[in-house]
């Protein structure tokens, strides 16, 4: 019932007019920012701690910005699952494709790291018109909502990966035979798959995936990008590279991987999921702040 429902609503939403569903989620947005939800409380806690030397007036506008773009995530999320090309939100190129078609043109292979910022699923469908576009994906909770996110990739051109260690075999293959990588770099892992990294000047158990992919096809071009959104129809793609990655050792690596991220992330910080529990895992005998 659940599934069902969720796959309607996210259908319903995908489908109405843009403008209405834009409008309908600012509104959800500034009631989680009212009623003090989880959501609020994290975002919350997130941005005092991202952001410390902020006016705390301009941080609780930022709080506000920040959730009423949350609000707006789901129809514009589901439209690119559900609509396909029929989407009504443009895309634009980056302001230079140089770096981008060079390391496109050389074959040996493009690791993309995808934080949570903007719009990531408009973004899939870009890279994809690239090259073969190489991802892991989790199961959705709902079966429904499942089906309707592994579709709408699919429909995209993704090559879905397990998240188990068959996955990580398949990445690393696919960036050997040249192919593209998206990373999503910004998620918290299990100890055994993290190491404690500076981010927005916290400690954050950060992943090490990414880096040692990069390691093991050091020819593989590794960049960092985004969709962000410059007005209601209107996104770009913004992509940077992260030079050397593969060569430094791992904790310097994860080190320039999150302050890339957070060059970013200072770019556009309203269109980030600051109420993600980033800080949630902290080094033994520190607690966390949530």
């Amino acid at each position: 019932m659940k599934s069902t429902l969720a796959v309607r609503l996210l259908s319903g939403l995908a489908r109405l007019p843009a403008p209405v569903a834009d409008a309908l989620g600012r509104s959800l947005g500034r009631f989680v920012h009212r009623k003090g939800s989880r959501a609020q409380r994290i975002t919350q806690t997130n941005l005092a701690l991202a952001f410390p030397e902020m006016d705390l007036k301009d941080r609780l506008e930022l709080e506000r910005q920040s959730l009423k773009d949350l609000g707006e995530k789901a129809a514009r999320l589901a439209r690119v699952w559900v609509l396909g090309a029929d989407n009504p939100d443009g895309l634009a190129d980056p302001a230079s494709l140089s770096a981008w078609d060079q390391a496109i043109d050389a074959g040996q292979g493009v690791l993309l790291l995808v934080p949570h910022l903007g719009n990531w699923e408009l973004l899939g469908g870009w890279v994809a018109s690239h090259g073969t576009l190489n991802a892991m994906y989790r199961p959705a909770r709902l079966e429904g909502v499942d089906a309707l996110v592994r579709e709408g990739r699919v429909a995209q051109g993704y090559q879905m990966h397990p998240t188990n260690v068959k996955g990580v075999a398949g990445l690393l293959k696919s960036l050997k035979k040249g192919e593209i990588v998206a990373v999503l770099p910004d998620q918290e892992p299990d100890l055994e798959g993290g190491i404690f990294a500076p981010f927005f000047g916290q400690s954050a158990l950060t992943m090490t995936l990414a880096h040692k992919l990069a390691q093991k096809q050091p020819a593989a071009k590794v960049f960092i990008a985004a969709a962000v959104r410059r007005s209601a129809r209107d996104y770009q793609v913004v992509i940077d590279p992260v030079p050397e990655f593969g060569q430094l050792d791992t904790p310097e690596g994860v080190a320039v991987m999150n302050g890339a991220i957070e060059a970013l992330v200072r770019r556009y910080p309203e269109q980030y999921q600051w109420e993600y529990k980033r800080f949630q895992t902290q080094p033994e005998g520190q607690p966390g702040p949530y």
